[in-house]
């Protein structure tokens, strides 16, 4: 008997709710992760990558569909355009699925979503994509090819040459696409650093230590971070190296008092708040009650009392 709810209706979920409804794809993302725990932790995988994937390289594939629809996505229905701009990213970054499920399960989708009439469309433009994606012709203009190859866009391209040489450029761009680990911050005003590896280990959690920062982590193997009691417990923070450097950089001595005007959802804020040891105080804000909403959560979540 077929499911309910398959994973690539999933995937169609958030990328409705990100593209068309501005929803933070984070956010989008996470709360469905934690809406359909019960689904297998392989469904849950393809469900992550697809929709990032999707999201990342959506200039890329909005491109190509060009190449094979006679539509414009602009003028497609937005349902049918998240169908195919999920469809082509696998079609074109996931060799493990055969290009023959891909359009069959977007059409049955077409159908499921209620736009049955359409799905000739979908089934002609997804194997036309098919048969002549390793033929594609990216644009001649090389700031243009290079925002359709790695879906950036132009504007940005044209401030980073304005500073940097093409291949350095190109050097940014590829880092930017490639898989990167998930960076934790042990949270040392509850624990110390040995003690965090070991919860997480104890946790089927693969763990590494960062080479830039003592208290970093890089970790893997898990299934989806609300699963972990260590970060329900506010164990660590998960952020990206490059922010922990700012607090670094900042390096507050005890007793000071720190605005941070722009910090949804308090990262950097709360590392501040850590590097204070229980001192001082740190004032977080932002723009709207949403934002401000995910501050106070995760500063529920930590444990300070240092900070607002």
């Amino acid at each position: 008997m077929a499911k309910p709810l398959n994973e690539r209706e999933i995937v169609l979920g958030i990328l409705m709710d990100v593209i068309e409804h501005d929803v933070y794809s984070h956010i989008a993302l996470g709360n469905t992760l934690s809406k359909y725990q019960y689904l297998d932790k392989k469904e849950r995988a393809f469900i992550t990558r697809v929709t990032e994937g999707t999201l990342e390289h959506m200039l890329e594939i909005d491109y190509i569909l060009h190449q094979f629809s006679k539509v414009k996505v602009k003028k497609m229905k937005p349902v049918i355009r998240n169908i195919l701009r999920s469809a082509v990213y696998q079609l074109k970054y996931m060799d493990s699925v055969p290009d023959s499920a891909v359009c069959n399960e977007s059409v049955k989708l077409t159908v499921k979503k209620g736009f049955g009439p359409l799905k000739g469309f979908v089934n002609g433009v997804l194997r036309s994509t098919a048969r002549g994606l390793g033929g594609t012709e990216y644009p001649k203009d090389p700031v243009a090819e290079l925002s359709v190859r790695y879906s950036m866009p132009e504007w940005i391209l044209r401030k980073w040459l304005a500073e940097y040489d093409m291949d350095t450029v190109k050097k940014i761009l590829t880092y930017f696409q490639k898989e990167k680990p998930v960076t934790v911050r042990c949270n040392t005003s509850r624990l110390t650093l040995e003690e965090l590896v070991q919860r997480l280990r104890t946790e089927g959690v693969t763990v590494k230590s960062h080479p830039y920062l003592p208290y970093a982590l890089s970790i893997a193997g898990y299934d989806y971070l609300g699963g972990l009691s260590s970060f329900r417990e506010g164990l660590f923070a998960v952020q990206d190296i490059s922010s922990m450097l700012v607090g670094e950089i900042a390096s507050p001595e005890e007793g000071s008092y720190i605005m941070d005007v722009c910090a949804a959802p308090g990262g950097k804020s709360l590392h501040l708040a850590e590097k204070l040891n229980g001192t001082g105080h740190v004032e977080a804000r932002d723009l709207t009650e949403y934002k401000t909403g995910l501050i106070q959560e995760n500063i529920d979540r930590m444990g300070l009392e240092n900070i607002s």
